[in-house]
């Protein structure tokens, strides 16, 4: 509890075992904290047992709807989100703390996280991953995990967000460059599902354009370079995965069917609940 305010903290996960202690010990001072897993197939509930009781095994139906469920299973007035490759750090929680019991504080509804990730060996602070502020505390009362603006989920609030300065750790892609490509290629099969959904077909110039235009904006406009060699890799996976995601809607214009989606099918072993990050 902080202050007068009692917080729920959920994770979803699926084998994670490696994450998982990090993550729920970041956590541990929650008033309630729920794990929904996907029937893990490692030691994740074994562990995830060490801090919580409440441990729900469930079918995974995608990121969207698995985050949301956990959410609703929460009780408490606030509601504190994480992914298992995530850790809050000390120094946020502190400044939760302050902003929510300090007098004369104005009423925010929300709280948004600067998330830092760990890539290649350090960690990123350009390249657009730095700062990538989450909506990931919210008073269950005005906000709800939704998915209107993405294929990734999100939470939406009805009043004021306070951007936070302390952050949210994210040990993202624990087998480096091929994680990196795989759950790319894995998200540029759901971006361009999505898309034609949506009505958008394949766009030759879109294909031409987009991959470089996109890395010259992370890798020059966003800093990348002062990223070292991990700067340059993200800034071109990312450009990959605009490629990908075009190609795989050509696809889907002629009638070829792309690799399944995490929507619709089971989380792989590793960082499944972990989406990588979208182009931006």
């Amino acid at each position: 509890m902080i202050g007068d305010k009692a917080i729920s903290a959920f994770v979803i996960t699926y084998n994670e075992e490696r994450n998982i202690a990090g993550c729920l010990e970041s956590l541990k001072w929650a008033d309630e904290l729920v794990v929904v897993d996907s029937f893990s197939e490692d030691r994740t509930v074994e562990i995830a047992a060490r801090y919580t009781n409440r441990i729900i095994r469930r079918e995974f139906p995608g990121y969207i709807a698995q985050t949301r469920y956990a959410s609703e299973q929460t009780t408490c007035p606030w509601v504190l989100w994480l992914d298992a490759d995530e850790r809050l750090t000390a120094e946020a929680l502190t400044e939760v703390r302050q902003i929510l019991t300090l007098p004369g504080q104005p009423e925010y509804k929300g709280f948004a996280f600067p998330r830092k990730t760990f890539f290649m060996g350090r960690w990123i602070t350009h390249s657009g991953w730095y700062p990538q502020h989450k909506l990931r505390l919210w008073h269950r009362d005005f906000g709800q995990v939704g998915s209107s603006r993405s294929f990734h989920p999100h939470v939406e609030v009805q009043g004021a967000v306070k951007e936070l300065n302390e952050d949210i750790l994210h040990y993202s892609y624990p087998g480096g460059l091929k994680d990196m490509v795989s759950a790319s290629t894995k998200y540029a099969a759901t971006g361009a599902e999505v898309a034609h959904a949506a009505g958008r077909r394949f766009s030759f110039a879109a294909l031409l354009l987009e991959p470089p235009g996109t890395f010259l904006k992370k890798y020059l406009l966003q800093f990348g370079l002062l990223d070292g060699l991990p700067g340059l890799v993200v800034s071109v996976g990312t450009a990959y995965y605009c490629f990908i995601r075009e190609a795989m809607l050509w696809e889907l214009d002629h009638g070829a069917e792309p690799p399944s989606s995490g929507e619709v099918s089971a989380p792989s072993s590793e960082g499944a609940a972990s989406p990588p990050h979208p182009p931006s």
